[in-house]
């Protein structure tokens, strides 16, 4: 898949993994697990589902013999074992129960289990997110801004909001709360380390859905200090223009995705180089 395509991924487990966790009950009082959604997940991993006796197991190789062995059920167990023993853990048969070793086992499953419950979706959202390739070069980043420009140029605002979603998940930039205002619209910055007991991110965007305004200014800003608040203030009452607007917005993004790339990312062109086409 390309970069785009792994991005997309990644944000649709994120989105599904927060949702199972939020809904999950644990106890005290009963287990509960929406099932549907974590098959959807499942079936992002590497786990390969065996139906045996009245089982769903998603099974995966450990080591040796040894499988991680998942039961689909609403603790959502994760077994380091084999097959067989956790089918004799989870529904034995009337003469497995004979054997004392046996009930053992089904009374005590704390030498073979790995998980269960939140900490099993946790398992599975790294398990998931470790088959994507997220890393990305210079090529990447000019067909992001293409497809920004296209939207851009179409006034599509589902597609400028999907390219501004993908710069905001690789950048971890996160929605900004001024209080209800007149205008339509919507404010993100970059989380930044936060000085003393005032939250401070960087490069605050500004983005108008009904009029597709885009703009940015860069830099330090908190929504609790008073010369940035100001300056919002002035920007509403067009008093005030940002730093940088429409396409420029997204340019910067791209440059500023390349300068925190993971070391993966280390080939990463830049955006200037005449081989990538961005214009």
């Amino acid at each position: 898949m390309s970069f785009k395509e792994n991005l997309k991924a990644k944000m649709k487990i994120d989105k599904l993994v927060k949702k199972l966790i939020s809904t999950m009950k644990e106890p005290p009082g009963k287990w509960w697990l929406d099932k549907d959604l974590t098959e959807e997940l499942l079936h992002m991993t590497d786990f390969e589902h065996e139906k045996v006796r009245d089982l769903q197991l998603y099974v995966r190789p450990s080591a040796g013999e040894t499988m991680e062995v998942l039961v689909l059920d609403n603790a959502l167990p994760i077994y380091r074992t084999t097959v067989n023993d956790v089918v004799l853990r989870k529904s034995p048969c009337w003469h497995e129960m004979v054997s004392i070793r046996n009930i053992r086992k089904i009374m005590n499953d704390k030498d073979v289990i790995v998980s269960k419950g939140k900490a099993s979706l946790e398992k599975l959202h790294a398990d998931a997110l470790a088959l994507l390739d997220l890393t990305y070069t210079g090529d990447d980043m000019a067909l992001l801004l293409e497809d920004a420009r296209r939207g851009l140029a179409r006034k599509s605002v589902e597609q400028v909001q999907e390219c501004l979603e993908f710069f905001f998940e690789i950048l971890n930039f996160q929605p900004l709360f001024f209080g209800p205002m007149e205008h339509d619209l919507q404010t993100f910055a970059m989380a930044k380390l936060n000085n003393g007991d005032v939250p401070t991110f960087e490069h605050l965007i500004l983005f108008d859905e009904r009029t597709l305004l885009l703009g940015m200014k860069k830099g330090a800003f908190s929504p609790q200090r008073d010369l940035d608040l100001d300056w919002f203030g002035q920007y509403l009452r067009g008093e005030k223009t940002a730093d940088l607007q429409g396409m420029d917005v997204f340019e910067f993004l791209a440059e500023l995705a390349l300068e925190t790339a993971h070391p993966n990312a280390a080939d990463a062109q830049s955006l200037d180089e005449p081989q990538i086409s961005t214009g």
